[in-house]
């Protein structure tokens, strides 16, 4: 009996079941990870669905700034909501209203029914609608504008495009198709209207 487990358990017989059995684990941990990834993935899968990933966030009385160097106020946006694009940084705006500030003071108030900010750029479009146009209103009586569109950069610059009105009070009314300025301390500054022009002296 010793002399026949010592042939069926030779050196050899047990090199070749060594040599027969690396491919076979090989294979089974093939499988194996394979099937750990599909667990894995269908699991990840489950929980995007009861937690979808969030790429639009809206903020109730949503507020963007700009402040200078002593910490003064430049202008403020403020709408009553604001939907952002988490890649874009565009925010999508409803009922909003846009105050440029000089120190302390107020000096240009715009409001418009919608609009688009991005918080990257600082860029602000505000757009008008059926009901209510883009409406820029300088305090102390200090001009007004309406617009269907108003972009506002940098440098309290903008650019006003769809039927803008202009009123200037003591000076003239202005009407266009395209204006370009900006806000400044006496109210609209450095302003070019462009394409059908009227205008009608008030002084």
């Amino acid at each position: 009996m010793t002399g026949l487990l010592g042939k069926i358990f030779n050196k050899s017989t047990i090199k070749f079941v060594a040599a027969l059995s690396i491919p076979a684990l090989l294979i089974y941990f093939w499988y194996y990870s394979n099937e750990q990834a599909r667990i894995e993935m269908e699991s990840y899968r489950q929980e995007q669905k009861q937690n979808p990933l969030q790429d639009k966030v809206t903020i109730d009385n949503y507020q963007l700034k700009e402040v200078d160097d002593g910490n003064h106020v430049r202008w403020q946006l403020i709408a009553k909501s604001g939907t952002m694009h988490a890649a874009t940084k565009d925010v999508n705006l409803e009922k909003v209203m846009v105050e440029y500030f000089d120190g302390p003071k107020l000096k240009m108030r715009l409001s418009a029914p919608s609009g688009l900010a991005n918080e990257s750029t600082r860029k602000i479009r505000l757009d008008a609608n059926n009901q209510a146009r883009v409406i820029a209103e300088g305090e102390e009586g200090k001009g007004r504008m309406e617009a269907s569109k108003v972009e506002l950069t940098k440098k309290n610059q903008f650019e006003a495009t769809g039927g803008v009105n202009i009123d200037m009070p003591g000076v003239a009314k202005v009407t266009g198709n395209h204006a370009v300025g900006e806000f400044g301390k006496g109210g609209i500054q450095k302003l070019r209207i462009i394409g059908n022009t009227h205008s009608v002296v008030t002084m």
